[in-house]
């Protein structure tokens, strides 16, 4: 038996749904008869459980029979009129299902719940984590990045009608739908550890700048800020084969179908592509040679490399007017990552030609971060450019000094210094 706290929320409503899917048995358990509405249809009324966590002595029946807990319960979900659930709640329900013989009790959080987080709601959320990691008891926390849904309602289209908030540049997100959270959680429930905490997210991760611009054709809202809360800025986000790998499972929905879903963008704020409409044609410094050196590069990252290149030689005060690259005798480095569609090398002894003249040759870098899906190549010689470094958000900085290749550079030790 399955029994899950907070079936009447928004996530534990999507995971009632999938456990009865699922053909399991599952026992709802709210707090109050008044705050059933979300799974009115969903379930019998005969088979909802009542318990308050705040008040332990009701913990027992609910309990009774059950081998393993999920709690969907959160800052927002104690009920009309009643305070907001505190570490307490927590503890009681962990310490409950232990004396209930409980096989485990799997704590649904958010990832960005710490101490110190830019929300109010993310504090709270780590006080009642702070709940569960104190009880001696068998329990593992999920934390999802974050959901569909409060991307829409803080930042595209707001119920209410208000003006949405914009994203915070150096912020990232791996949203999903409620649905897919729902199978990973009970996916996860089969494979969790003891007194371990996992984050999922989505199939994606968006940075801020990012998301600004996917969402941008379609937000609606003016006057007053919504009284919708926006997503907490900061790096919440979590490499999708980080979740493919712990949970099993990789979302299928998207924010961008979403996005689409019932409406047309407005063709006044249309996006532009990058590219004109058809693929894209090779870069002109690019002389369509099928190099050796550029094997597995692909379409898509070889003309990244050629832009890329061409448009550096600026800063090696190259005139990159009229150039083209020539790898005929360029050679292939042991460092590599997947960007782009194509698989990248670090490259020796390229060389730079204008009218037959060379005007310059040397090495190839790259800068691969997969959290953030940022790509960057440049002449090597003298560590990450200025113009590349302005570029990077905080969170691909802060990941550089643990990364071999670049934990040398200047640029990266005096950012991680700055940290102490």
């Amino acid at each position: 038996m399955l029994v899950l706290f907070g079936a009447n929320g928004r996530t534990g409503v999507e995971v009632l749904r999938e456990a009865r899917r699922r053909g399991l048995a599952v026992r709802p358990v709210i707090r109050d008869d008044r705050d059933s509405e979300r799974i009115d249809g969903v379930v019998d009324v005969r088979d909802i459980h009542y318990a308050d966590p705040e008040h332990p002595g009701s913990l027992g029946p609910a309990l009774e029979g059950a081998t393993r807990v999920v709690s969907c319960i959160d800052p927002r979900t104690a009920g009309p009129g009643a305070p907001m659930y505190t570490g307490a709640a927590a503890t009681n329900i962990v310490m409950a299902a232990d004396a209930a013989d409980v096989e485990i009790t799997l704590w649904v959080s958010v990832m960005g719940a710490y101490r110190w987080s830019y929300a109010k709601l993310n504090r709270k959320s780590f006080a009642l984590e702070s709940g569960v990691r104190v009880c001696p008891a068998a329990w593992a926390i999920l934390r999802i990045s974050c959901y569909v849904d409060e991307v829409m309602e803080g930042h595209v289209r707001p119920p209410d009608g208000g003006k949405p908030y914009d994203f915070k540049d150096a912020s990232r997100y791996a949203p999903t739908s409620r649905a897919d959270g729902a199978a990973m959680i009970l996916d996860f429930l089969d494979r969790c550890e003891s007194g371990r905490a996992q984050c999922a997210g989505g199939p994606q991760v968006y940075t801020g700048p990012e998301l600004m611009r996917l969402i941008g054709p379609h937000r609606r809202g003016s006057g007053k800020r919504t009284a919708f809360a926006p997503l907490p800025p900061g790096d919440v986000s979590v490499d999708p084969e980080t979740t493919l790998r712990t949970i099993g499972r990789l979302p299928s929905s998207t924010l961008e179908s979403e996005l689409d879903a019932g409406e047309e963008p407005d063709p006044g704020t249309e996006v532009r592509t990058v590219y004109p409409v058809g693929e894209p044609q090779p870069h002109p410094s690019d002389t369509g040679e099928a190099w050796p050196a550029l094997e597995g590069f692909g379409t898509d990252l070889r003309r990244v490399l050629h832009h890329q290149l061409a448009l550096d030689l600026e800063r090696l005060a190259v005139d990159s007017q009229g150039v083209t690259l020539d790898f005929a005798e360029a050679e292939r480095g042991e460092r590599g990552a997947q960007a782009h569609g194509g698989v990248a090398v670090t490259l020796s002894g390229v060389r730079a030609v204008r009218d037959g003249r060379l005007v310059h040759r040397g090495d190839v870098d790259f800068l691969r971060d997969k959290v953030a899906e940022e790509f960057y190549c440049w002449w090597a010689g003298s560590g990450i450019p200025e113009r590349v470094w302005h570029q990077l958000d905080m969170g691909v900085r802060r990941r550089l000094p643990r990364d071999p290749h670049h934990a040398t550079d200047e640029r990266v030790k005096a950012f991680a210094a700055s940290f102490g």
